[in-house]
């Protein structure tokens, strides 16, 4: 072989052997995956967040696989599948062409409406130098694609809206006079029901010359799986005596109060309801006082429900 064959392959076999060796010094034996994320939210919030497909779907940066018995989400080549262990653990698998990863996302309250996100999780690289070093690119490129998941995940949940379906606007109440009635019935008060009260309000109040200053309330308490306390009042500028079945009534001075506005019908808004629940219940709030729909369409005059406007009013502290 003449010479300087010889020291050619002496060079290429000098060169793998250093990159071969940079391989196994510079690439541990697994590769450590981890991104974080603060979200303005709370911790219960966003850990029922991630178990609703339907929210996922709407965030999730990639596809999602409909022809699976769960939704599997893809990205990247990658399918990720959240399992359901705790509120502050959810596992997350990654599954790939050539491996399968079981990483955690753990959700840490930092204060009461922050939470971290950390996302951890280990990928073993391989002995044989060409598998590791392809090893070692599939794991920092499911990093990568990590950090793309929490920077979207952190935009969507960021906003209550995406959580509680509606805005949720904080309003200070400095001081409300109001004239109502309540009922026990024995079934979901009739718009025809309701109507009939507000008007008997009205009727009162006119009789004293003060005219009504808002919408009318309405709060409905379900006694049993038939029977209802509805208590109807309507708002005044100024106190009235109680008279019979009228009760004057005064909210407190200064209460925090929360607000939903809503379109829709009964159902719609009792869904709505729901969430103002889940935010006071996410918030560590307590409900001093008695919520209510303030009801800004006239539903007498208003057939299609479709089209009725309702606020739904929650005192807290």
């Amino acid at each position: 072989m003449p010479r300087y064959n010889k020291k050619w392959l002496l060079f290429i076999i000098i060169s793998l052997s250093v990159i071969i060796g940079c391989l196994y010094i510079f690439i541990p034996d697994s590769v450590t995956l981890k991104s974080n994320i603060n979200i303005k939210a709370t911790r219960q919030g966003v850990y029922r967040m991630l178990l609703n497909e339907e929210s996922l779907n709407k965030w999730w940066p990639g596809n999602v696989n409909k022809a699976s018995a769960k939704n599997i989400f893809l990205l990247g080549g990658y399918s990720y599948k959240i399992g359901n262990n705790n509120i502050s653990l959810l596992p997350v698998t990654i599954t790939g062409n050539r491996s399968q990863l079981n990483t955690s996302l753990y959700l840490i309250p930092l204060q009461r409406n922050v939470v971290l996100l950390q996302w951890i999780g280990e990928s073993s690289t391989s002995y044989n130098p060409f598998k590791r070093f392809l090893a070692f690119r599939e794991a920092k490129k499911i990093n990568r694609d990590m950090d793309t998941i929490l920077q979207k995940m952190g935009s969507f949940l960021s906003q209550p809206k995406n959580i509680y379906e509606h805005e949720v606007h904080h309003l200070l109440i400095v001081d409300s006079t109001f004239i109502s009635t309540i009922d026990t019935i024995s079934s979901y008060p009739s718009t025809a029901f309701i109507y009939n009260r507000v008007n008997k309000l009205r009727s009162y109040a006119n009789a004293h010359s003060v005219m009504i200053s808002g919408y009318p309330m309405l709060n409905v308490d379900a006694l049993d799986s038939i029977h209802y306390i509805v208590r109807v009042a309507v708002p005044l500028p100024k106190s009235l005596p109680s008279s019979g079945d009228i009760y004057e009534k005064r909210m407190p001075v200064n209460v925090n109060i929360l607000m939903m506005e809503i379109k829709g019908g009964t159902n719609t808004v009792s869904n709505a309801f729901e969430q103002m629940l889940k935010y006071v219940s996410d918030h560590h709030q307590t409900i001093p006082g008695i919520p209510f729909y303030s009801l800004v369409t006239d539903r007498s005059r208003e057939p299609d429900t479709s089209k009725w406007v309702t606020r739904i009013y929650c005192p807290v502290r």
